[in-house]
């Protein structure tokens, strides 16, 4: 299983907000050579933000070409429009250190243009309401990107209830083919911290909310989750052909953008693992472990989504995911993932000799 849920916007006052840029697309240069047409979204804290190919990509400014470097801190130097990201001249709004044009500088709910004084909700992704507004706006349930719902395509509302925004949309998995190669990169990223690849075969299914849910409530499981996986196991005992053998069967909620089911594929694989390993242990240690399965797998993903469920991952107050996160995470840090997986693998009790 999997809880992954998406952060608040935070409430602030007008001259509180954070420098948030685009500038159009160009073509980048690493130090090594490398080429690629990139949209430029960020430049904080010599780190800088591409759009590519419909998906942002976060790289060090040390990465970059000299005359790239020399771009890019002219383009820094420019004053932009916090949302529409062009240049701004004389005529502007200004709130904190963000500058906008007047008729960028309104709500994404009743379109009126912000007062002096007044209070605003702002997510991660620069989009802004009226306070008073916020429950009304649709949010995106990947990233909790704000978008207007006189302006939304319809696509952008899944028939289970979910939203979506534009950029995770497109980016969104919608067939087998996709998650199969999704899935490759995870096993990798898996393989490389010592853990086996499953004995028996792994069926992976696209499904809903409401499929999920339906599952989930039935085994008497708890949460609006993103995942799950289920193990079906057959033991021949006697003889010399005595042997256990698996099948498993992993669901994905369908529509979610590429790194975000990255993370649901890591978590769910770990589940895969500890099933076949008959690992008992507590739902805090095991949804614990696979979260750090997640975490793993979203620091090799460089996009701001994948910051954004990195934070979702560490600051979530749930019981079991969050708290059992943090409790494992403690434990990998002491016993490094050789140990972890070590010390995991003395829990292994078979379903015939638990106690009832």
């Amino acid at each position: 299983m999997n809880a992954l849920g998406s952060r608040l916007p935070g409430v602030f006052l007008i001259g509180l907000f954070v420098l948030c840029n685009i500038a159009c697309g160009r073509t980048w240069t690493t130090l090594e050579g490398r080429r690629s047409q990139g949209e430029l979204v960020a430049f904080e804290e010599n780190q800088v933000t591409l759009l590519i190919d419909g998906r942002e990509y976060t790289f060090p400014v040390s990465r970059f070409s000299a005359p790239d470097r020399i771009y890019l801190m002219k383009w820094k130097a420019e004053k932009r429009c916090g949302i529409c990201r062009k240049t701004v001249g004389a005529d502007k709004m200004q709130a904190g250190v963000q500058i906008y044009h007047p008729a960028c500088f309104t709500c994404l709910v009743c379109e009126r243009p912000f007062l002096d004084r007044q209070s605003i909700r702002r997510d991660e992704w620069g989009g802004l309401v009226h306070a008073e507004h916020f429950r009304q706006v649709p949010r995106c349930g990947s990233c909790g990107r704000m978008f207007s719902k006189k302006t939304a395509k319809p696509e952008q509302f899944f028939s289970d209830g979910r939203l979506s925004c534009l950029p995770c949309l497109r980016d969104a998995v919608m067939d087998v083919g996709t998650l199969d190669a999704v899935a490759k990169r995870v096993r990798l990223g898996m393989s490389e911290l010592g853990l086996p690849k499953p004995t028996g075969p792994v069926t992976m299914r696209l499904v809903s909310q409401k499929r999920i849910n339906q599952e989930v409530e039935r085994a008497h499981g708890r949460g609006s989750l993103r995942g799950l996986t289920m193990t079906t196991f057959r033991t021949i005992t006697g003889g010399i052909n005595a042997e256990t053998t698996y099948t498993h069967e992993v669901w994905v909620l369908a529509g979610l953008p590429v790194v975000e089911c990255v993370s649901v594929l890591a978590h769910e694989f770990g589940h895969v693992w500890m099933n076949e390993s008959f690992i008992e242990a507590s739902p805090p240690s095991a949804e614990g472990f696979c979260n750090l399965l997640s975490m793993h797998a979203l620091q090799k993903e460089t996009s701001k989504l994948a910051e954004i469920l990195r934070k979702n991952l560490e600051m979530s107050d749930d019981r079991v995911y969050g708290r059992g996160f943090r409790d494992m995470r403690q434990q990998l840090n002491k016993l490094g993932w050789s140990g972890l997986i070590a010390d995991l693998s003395t829990r292994r009790v078979h379903p015939s000799k638990r106690r009832r």
